[in-house]
């Protein structure tokens, strides 16, 4: 949609009433819900790709836990110490 379209049709749904605006919003709801729904991942796709996710997180945790100095203060440390 252009721009010039989209601000025709905005200008449009301002000259409505507010029950025609209900109604308008009634009639794209499933239209707009349609739409979001078929451009998702299937959800073994999304919950695999969230397991790789958390795996990376805590090899990153890790691996920065392995680097620390002993006796240097950690970041958890820090902000409880400047909590107080």
């Amino acid at each position: 949609m252009k721009g010039s379209t989209l601000d025709l049709v905005q200008r449009m749904v301002d000259q409505l009433t507010p029950l025609d605006q209900v109604r308008l919003l009634e009639y794209l709801t499933p239209r707009i819900a349609h739409a979001v729904a078929s451009n998702q991942p299937p959800k073994a796709a999304l919950s695999r790709s969230s397991a790789d996710a958390w795996q990376e997180f805590l090899r990153i945790g890790d691996a920065l836990a392995a680097s620390d100095k002993p006796g240097s203060a950690t970041l958890t440390a820090s902000v409880l110490a400047m909590r107080r």
